[in-house]
């Protein structure tokens, strides 16, 4: 379970800083210059240069901040935190691309398989962090799993809590 812990400190804390920054960083428009769809036919209006490059440097920069005060499982935390970072912003991108290819606005959920999204809107940047810390940490599959759930679980959290605090406008 300590292991566990550490790998969540190392992985999931710096997202988590970095996402709610994020979130903010929307609502109250910052950097509102790199706020321009990365492909706006292919991924919709919400997928910006800003949140692409936002959740690479500052999850890089937090997990290097983070590295002062507690112990992390990398010696190249900002390295690993821009990976991660730009994990997260990148695993969301397929669903982003089959959303408008099936019709479905940015912002909006299908109608019909509504909850479908709503799994696959909570567990795909879950996902891919999981997978490339898995790919250059050297974790065992079990624990690799074993955060994927807990991010899943904690991503989930966090948008309701940003919902509930009016930061974010939708689960």
């Amino acid at each position: 379970m300590h292991d566990l812990l550490a790998h969540i400190t190392t992985e999931l804390l710096p997202l988590i800083i970095t996402g709610v920054l994020h979130m903010l960083a929307v609502k109250y428009r910052w950097l509102p210059q790199l706020a321009r769809p990365l492909w706006l036919r292919g991924f919709g209006a919400h997928k910006t240069w800003r949140g692409l490059l936002f959740m690479t440097l500052v999850n890089g920069l937090t997990l290097h901040l983070l590295s002062f005060f507690v112990p992390l499982c990398t010696e190249h935390p900002f390295a690993l935190g821009a990976l991660l970072g730009l994990a997260y912003a990148a695993f969301e991108l397929p669903n982003s691309w089959l959303k408008r290819r099936i019709g479905i606005a940015a912002g909006e959920h299908h109608l019909k398989y509504k909850y479908v999204f709503y799994l696959i809107d909570k567990t795909d940047s879950s996902f891919g962090v999981a997978l490339v810390y898995y790919l250059v940490s050297g974790i065992s599959l079990v624990t690799a799993g074993e955060l994927f759930v807990v991010n899943c679980l904690t991503h989930a959290l966090i948008a309701l809590a940003l919902v509930i605090a009016h930061i974010k406008s939708r689960f």
